[in-house]
């Protein structure tokens, strides 16, 4: 992700071949609709996936291929988190923002690695809304920089590379070194969410999440039904953070290196006159979705959904063998120099104008079809909330430095540290 250019860019559908099988990188509307929504179960999600999550979700749904299992367990998930009101959330959120920000406005040196404290932040709020608790900050710094560093070793395309062997891939694997982190990580969950819920140390009903696990048959006593709890708790937690942390890090990056668009949108956002810029006479929760949403274009939080083909299939007259790699990237696709005009600058007016929304396949940062993100109502009201704060509170503005890029492993964070300026908005 870091270095695509030309064809991926520009072509609809690439067939490369690997050393040991084909990979197919499609573009093409209909093809992604296929694959994605996959009505015949013919496109699973890849081992590869699998592999790679399984030091921090063992058995989780995200790593899954597919099944009866999963949809199901999906279901709870979705089912959890419509339990929780979005005056809840935003609520939660509010409060949480707020001590972040005070706590980066009285720092002495005002500089803030903002990737890290955005990951710290939509932790606690995830994790506070569906488990009814919290990190300790020690834990929480820990746990921030325990996931950054597995998002620097877990590289999927060495896997992609090898033999299709599962002794190979474990090979591999293990000299990512990302087990130890794996087993950090799960501790530091086990310990302040399962097992508080498992002794009855906290209340099932103060966590939603759990609770719906409960009312499923998922909440089980002994050493497998701790086990599984930490499974799925680790998805929620991971996936549910990550998405927000994310795309509000690269936002702030764009925001911090415009600061006449930052500042007009401060105004715009407490739906104070936004006279005759670029938001123009546009309601505040507009330029706040504008802003979101070409931070998702840009830098979609999951740059490529990897799948392989359970048999031979054929599109667009190129024959892909049963076993290749089939790549969807939104990466590519909110990139296309087909699809969209000024593909590679941030431009959020763009979703302001009046011209016709963008086709499904060609912006899709929650993916689609029946492994859409279920938390996207959840990240969106989070996100709305969490913006408003940085806005009309904080002015952010870029240190001298090498520029981040996406590290591209398995969602597109920044290859580095951001760290920014931040001063107190006055005006």
């Amino acid at each position: 992700m870091r270095f695509v250019a030309g064809k991926p860019l520009e072509r609809w559908l690439l067939v490369m071949d690997l050393p040991h099988r084909k990979l197919a990188l499609a573009n093409d509307p209909k093809t992604v609709e296929t694959v994605m929504l996959d009505r015949k179960g013919e496109f699973p999600k890849s081992a590869v996936v699998h592999d790679l999550l399984r030091p921090l979700i063992g058995g989780g749904v995200f790593g899954q291929p597919g099944g009866a299992q999963v949809k199901e367990t999906r279901r709870i998930f979705s089912r959890s988190l419509a339990t929780i009101p979005d005056g809840l959330v935003g609520e939660v959120t509010e409060a949480i923002t707020t001590e972040y920000i005070d706590r980066w406005l009285t720092t002495a040196e005002r500089k803030v690695a903002i990737s890290e404290e955005l990951s710290r932040l939509t932790v606690d709020v995830v994790s506070q809304c569906t488990l009814g608790n919290r990190f300790n900050a020690d834990e929480s710094v820990r746990f921030t920089r325990l996931f950054f560093a597995f998002h620097q070793k877990a590289t999927p395309l060495v896997l992609m590379l090898a033999r299709r062997d599962p002794k190979v891939r474990a090979g591999i694997v293990k000299e990512m070194g990302i087990d130890k982190i794996g087993a950090e990580m799960r501790m530091l969950m086990r310990e302040r969410f399962v097992r508080p819920l498992v002794t009855g140390a906290q209340p099932l009903e103060s966590a939603p999440f759990a609770q719906a696990l409960a009312e499923a048959g998922r909440f089980k006593t002994g050493a497998d039904g701790e086990e599984a709890l930490l499974d799925e708790i680790a998805v929620m937690l991971l996936a549910g953070h990550e998405t927000t942390a994310s795309t509000l890090s690269w936002l702030a990056f764009e925001l911090a290196g415009r600061v006449a668009m930052q500042d007009e949108a401060a105004r715009a956002i407490v739906d104070a006159p936004a006279g005759k810029g670029i938001w123009k006479e546009s309601p505040p929760q507009a330029v706040a979705d504008s802003l979101a949403k070409e931070a998702l274009r840009l830098y979609p939080p999951i740059g490529f959904f990897l799948r392989e083909t359970e048999q031979d299939v054929t599109f667009r007259q190129k024959a892909i063998p049963a076993g290749s790699f089939f790549v969807i990237a939104p990466w590519t696709l909110h990139r296309h120099r087909q699809l969209w005009r000024g593909p590679d600058n941030f431009q959020p007016q763009r979703w302001l104008e009046d011209t016709p929304p963008p086709a499904r396949t060609s912006y899709m940062p929650f993916g689609m079809g029946a492994r859409g993100c279920p938390g996207m109502r959840f990240a969106t009201v989070e996100m709305a909330v969490i913006l408003r704060g940085l806005l009309t509170r904080t002015r952010l503005s870029l240190l001298p430095g090498t520029p981040p890029k996406p590290l591209g492993n398995l969602t597109s964070r920044p290859d580095r540290e951001i760290v920014l300026s931040v001063t107190e908005r006055r005006d």
